[in-house]
């Protein structure tokens, strides 16, 4: 747009000096009505800075200044122009060419822009004086314009219409792509349900019948923990697959229930030597299933990750509850001795990733990073219910 304005700026003081050297040739100037035309005349065509703008009000003003040209000279002949002055000099602003075509470009009225239009070239071509060369250079500052401008217009609208062809095109792109990820999506869910379901189920029962075959009461103990281990993996792989779905499904939830009971994530964590401190606050609330899963998924990633990452480091669990929303906060120390390359290393990397996802997809936010002081958070805003 700056540069636009500078070209306004510069065709507007070129346009106006040019036509007043013209006029300063060819006028009467000896009257004060001639002379104050001329100022006025300037001044107008140093209108066409707005002929982007204002295009209608740039050429209805140059139409004025040519009509007081022309009604003195229609009563009182040679008022303004000597009689020996050629009729090629006497021409209406020469601003108007340039305002005509600003009008047909940049015009928001139409009717009033043609009209002011067609008065400027009956002005210009004055058909009560025929003459072969007024006629043509009349023509040629008028009807030029209007069909150049027309072609203008004709080839914007045409590229505009081709942009917005492009962008719908590059949106139905985006949603083909996003139809064929969500259909990959539940492929995956479907694949996984069948074939990793069937083996840890299978786990889970040979479990279960050494359990209460062995004679042996470690084997048997030893059995429950991976009978147990093996339950909590189907229900957690059964949330996995409730993420891979389609946000739909996960709305098709039961009545809300209380939160999950973080307690055994917070032993886990105390049991290999984590300190752990759980600070709750305000009164329980209802949550949906799937929003209570995900709460309980958020305490484990980064209690988890706190094993793996940051040895020796204390943490501090927040659990605040209100009418309409849950907020967890995981926060660590900071590591005080090296992590184990193996540990650290083990796991596909993404699990914040794939846990911002299972956040947004009940409507939440996650926020992660580390403290200015040291060490990392992990913190989520849950709502309560699901709309």
């Amino acid at each position: 747009m700056g540069m636009y304005l500078l070209f306004d700026v510069w065709l507007a003081v070129t346009v106006a000096a040019a036509d007043t050297v013209v006029v300063i040739g060819h006028w009467h100037l000896d009257n004060r009505y001639s002379t104050v035309l001329l100022v006025v005349q300037a001044v107008a065509q140093l209108g066409l800075v707005a002929r982007r703008r204002a295009p209608e009000a740039v050429l209805g003003v140059l139409a004025l200044v040519a009509l007081l040209q022309w009604i003195p000279e229609l009563i009182a002949p040679g008022s303004i122009w000597p009689a020996d002055v050629e009729p090629v000099w006497v021409v209406t602003p020469v601003g108007s060419a340039f305002a005509i075509y600003a009008t047909i470009v940049h015009g928001r009225h139409p009717r009033a822009g043609w009209t002011l239009i067609a008065l400027v070239t009956v002005l210009a071509v004055r058909p009560w004086q025929p003459h072969v060369t007024v006629v043509t250079l009349g023509l040629t500052m008028t009807v030029m314009p209007a069909l150049f401008g027309l072609w203008s217009a004709s080839r914007r609208r045409l590229l505009l219409a081709l942009a917005e062809r492009a962008e719908r095109a590059e949106r139905e792109r985006h949603l083909l792509a996003e139809q064929a990820r969500a259909e990959e999506r539940s492929r995956l869910a479907r694949e996984m349900h069948d074939v990793v379901t069937h083996r840890v189920t299978l786990m889970v029962l040979q479990a279960g019948a050494l359990g209460v075959t062995s004679p042996d009461g470690a084997t048997r103990a030893a059995a429950e923990q991976l009978r147990t281990a093996g339950c909590q993996a189907l229900d957690e792989l059964r949330d996995l697959v409730r993420v891979l779905q389609s946000p739909e499904v996960v709305h098709r939830e039961p009545e809300p229930v209380a939160l999950p009971d973080l307690t055994a994530l917070i032993e886990e964590s105390r049991s290999v030597g984590v300190p752990v401190d759980v600070v709750r606050d305000g009164d329980p609330v209802q949550v949906a299933p799937v929003v209570g899963r995900t709460a309980y998924r958020v305490v484990q990633e980064a209690l988890t990750n706190v094993r793996k990452h940051a040895p020796g480091a204390s943490v501090l669990v927040e659990v605040g509850f209100a009418p309409d929303r849950i907020r967890l906060s995981v926060t660590d120390t900071g590591p005080v001795q090296g992590a184990d390359p193996v540990l650290a290393g083990s796991g596909s990397g993404s699990g914040l990733i794939g846990l911002r996802q299972r956040v947004e997809l009940v409507q939440g936010e996650l926020d992660t990073g580390p403290r200015p002081g040291g060490g990392f958070r992990v913190a989520a805003t849950l709502p309560a219910g699901l709309r």
